[in-house]
């Protein structure tokens, strides 16, 4: 069969770099944590020279993180805080964040829905 174009490309060729920047961030972090580090110490293995991208990133990267454990497996959030090593407040307000990015965009959709004419 022939060879197309894109063969020999790398699968994260077409992959966004802010999205690769986050997959990476998020694998390193959750190989610390793997190893037993604390947050801290995990997110220390993540390279992000803009801090401002690398607080954001690492905020994220929280945020999945409790989304992965207290949400789908249901692990109360002050284990989470303690597995971490991170104050509960810290926890709390990621949670918090988390939930109101989803009203966010829940009601964003909806308008959005609304514009189009395909509301439901």
């Amino acid at each position: 069969m022939a060879e197309k174009w894109f063969d020999d490309m790398s699968d994260d060729t077409f992959i966004p770099e802010d999205e690769k920047i986050y997959v990476k961030a998020l694998a390193k972090v959750k190989a610390g944590l793997a190893k037993g580090f604390d947050f801290h110490t995990a997110s220390a293995q993540v390279d992000i020279m803009d801090s401002n991208l690398r607080e954001a990133v690492l905020d994220d990267v929280l945020k999945v993180i409790i989304a992965e454990e207290h949400f789908a497996k249901n692990v109360p959030l002050e284990q989470i805080s303690k597995n971490l090593q991170l104050p509960i407040e810290r926890i709390e307000k990621a949670r918090i964040e988390m939930l109101e990015d989803v009203e966010r965009s829940t009601v964003d959709s909806i308008y959005k829905d609304r514009e189009l004419g395909t509301e439901h």
